[in-house]
């Protein structure tokens, strides 16, 4: 099963549609990731360092405060260096607030622990009655301090440090992400143009080629080189196009041959009465039967046969086509149909009695009234009846019956016991021009009669086909509404 242009380019275009949704639904985690590491990056590791930073400071700033109250013993600077302490209890509290690794906990409890030792020697110190700076205690005093002070200063770095690794890894992750980001939109995105000129190309080709040989099949029917069937491989519309362009050629090729032999036909059946009448008109004038007056009258009447004839046949094409372009005018009138085709079926008994068939009529009693014009529907009658006595064999039968159907319709139809009509051909017998051939019946006529009679009935709001079996017979019908 060929996938038809529509579906291709439905699933071409899906293909595409998913890789953009897939690049947009990627990209868009990535970049979310990358916005997550970033603003990681700004409120941990950038406002550790920043934090500890600011601690490192205060704690600086209170020793030295802490420094010149030992040294003045001004009570702003004891008030200042209490204040400056709660700053640092802050600042740790908030380092442990944004602290998110146990290690960075870990220094974090030892800052804490060493600046509470750092107050309580700064507390015994305040109540110690040694005030010189130059004793034993206070030496000792200065170093226990110096080294508290080291102590905090030392595991500070150590969260700075952490915190700068941590924060220099997360650029590098980040920086992966970026150019992760950017490989994959530039593959997807090159995928996704060559796709779209793939599709391009194959429906264009698919489309193109077709379509130029269509157009170079044209050229030659123009030309009247019908040749072979064009056989194409491509999507389903091009192929149904390809196809009904097949038929329509074999149509226009069934036209023309069935031109030809109308025309041919055609030149034949006027050629014949043309010449009986030049021959008939040349006895006349050259006076051959001037002291014969039956034998002129013979020729007259002979002269008068065969332009009747002609007349009939330029008629039968007039009302064709007038009829094919809706011009034709009817006379509807209520009618029987029993006087009709008792009128019809006498009026061509003498041609039946000739080749010895036997006509029937099988009429219903009572037979309803019909709304038609007489002429017409006495002309497809007398059509059918024609066609049956030409192509049955002599001493062969012919019936001609009518009867209401189911359908508040009256069915004709006539039967006769000829040579048939091949399956085939029954579709075709109704088109113009279309004559029934038979291998051992002469046939005369311009193959209009049948398609005329479909015009009348269809005129009518009837139908009309045709049933055979070949070397049996055929039954053509035709139906008519009641009145």
């Amino acid at each position: 099963m060929k996938v038809t242009i529509f579906k291709r380019l439905v699933i071409s275009y899906l293909v595409i549609i998913l890789l953009i949704i897939f690049l947009g639904v990627y990209t868009t985690l990535r970049l979310n990731r990358l916005n997550q590491i970033i603003n990681y990056i700004i409120s941990v590791d950038t406002a550790t360092v920043k934090v500890v930073g600011e601690l490192t400071d205060t704690i600086f700033t209170q020793v030295g405060y802490e420094e010149k109250y030992l040294i003045s013993k001004d009570q702003d600077f004891y008030q200042r260096f209490w204040e400056i302490g709660d700053y640092v209890k802050k600042n740790i509290k908030k380092l442990e607030e944004i602290s998110d690794t146990v290690e960075k906990k870990n220094l974090i409890k030892k800052i804490k622990k060493a600046h509470e030792s750092y107050i309580s020697l700064f507390e015994k110190k305040v109540f110690s009655a040694v005030q010189n700076t130059s004793d034993k205690a206070y030496r000792e005093y200065k170093q226990k301090k110096q080294n508290i002070i080291n102590e905090i200063s030392q595991n500070l770095r150590e969260i700075a440090e952490i915190a700068k690794l941590d924060r220099d890894k997360k650029m590098e992750m980040a920086s992966a992400i970026s150019l992760q980001v950017i490989k994959v939109t530039t593959i997807t995105a090159g995928i996704a143009i060559m796709m779209v000129v793939l599709i391009s190309f194959l429906n264009t080709r698919n489309i193109n080629r077709p379509i130029l040989l269509l157009q170079e099949k044209t050229k030659q029917v123009a030309k009247g080189k019908f040749g072979p069937p064009v056989y194409i491989s491509s999507p389903p519309e091009i192929k149904e196009l390809a196809n009904a362009f097949n038929t329509m050629c074999e149509r226009l090729k069934e036209l023309d041959e069935m031109k030809i032999d109308f025309i041919s036909h055609l030149s034949h059946e006027l050629r014949t009465p043309l010449t009986a009448i030049k021959e008939a008109s040349s006895m006349l004038l050259e006076g051959v039967f001037t002291d014969m007056p039956e034998k002129q009258y013979e020729l007259f009447s002979i002269i008068k046969e065969e332009c009747e004839r002609l007349i009939n046949g330029v008629n039968r094409i007039l009302d064709l086509s007038r009829m094919e372009a809706g011009m034709m005018s009817y006379k509807f009138r209520t009618f029987s149909l029993f006087p009709i085709i008792e009128k019809s079926t006498l009026k061509l008994t003498p041609l039946a009695q000739r080749k010895k068939i036997k006509i029937e009529m099988n009429i219903e009693d009572n037979l309803p009234l019909v709304r038609i014009d007489e002429e017409r529907i006495t002309q497809v009658i007398e059509n059918l009846l024609s066609n049956a006595i030409k192509f049955t064999a002599d001493g062969g039968k012919i019936s001609i019956s009518a009867n209401k159907n189911e359908g508040n319709m009256i069915t004709v139809s006539v039967t006769d016991t000829g040579c048939g009509i091949p399956q085939e051909e029954l579709e075709k017998v109704f088109e113009k021009f279309k004559r029934i051939e038979s291998g051992w019946v002469a046939v005369r006529g311009t193959g209009l009669g049948l398609s005329i009679a479909k015009h009348i009935i269809t005129a009518h709001g009837g139908q009309i086909w045709v049933e055979s079996e070949p070397g049996k017979g055929s039954t053509f019908y035709f139906t008519l509404p009641v009145s």
